[in-house]
């Protein structure tokens, strides 16, 4: 074989494997970024126009969230504190995701941002919204 083919063949297996490496990072990045972000919910009444988004935030208490409007987003801020009675050090098992965490959802221009509310129950965050009044969807009678 000519050393042509054989570095062809070497460029080959390189470019091969870094592919690979590269898409094993990648999706480690994606499982450790997944699993620090709350898992959320959306629904919609097409009735009534109502939305809801619910997040999941267990271990989480209601002083530590906050939900805000900036601009086109939603944003829901939380933190998951750590017992003060045990010390990270003293666990064997550690699966909790303890910190900071933060979800944004896109509001279309079409969403009443005075309609939204917002309660936390049994470690979940309900939050509902409308859409602004002259957008809502109305049946006209024939006459």
């Amino acid at each position: 074989m000519s050393d042509i083919k054989k570095e062809l063949q070497n460029v080959e297996k390189k470019i091969e494997q870094g592919v690979v490496e590269g898409a094993k990072k990648l999706k480690e990045t994606f499982a450790n970024v997944a699993s620090h972000l709350p898992l959320a919910n959306l629904s919609r009444n097409r009735e009534k126009d109502l939305y809801r988004i619910e997040v999941d935030l267990p271990g989480v208490a209601k002083e530590d969230i906050d939900v805000a409007v900036d601009g086109d987003y939603l944003i829901v801020t939380a933190e998951r504190k750590m017992s003060e009675e045990v010390s990270r050090d003293d666990y064997y098992l550690l699966e909790s995701v303890y910190g900071k965490f933060e979800r944004s959802f896109y509001l279309p221009e079409d969403i009443d941002r005075d309609s939204i509310e917002a309660q936390y129950r049994d470690g979940r965050l309900l939050i509902s919204f409308e859409k602004v009044p002259a957008k809502k969807r109305r049946d006209i009678a024939i006459k």
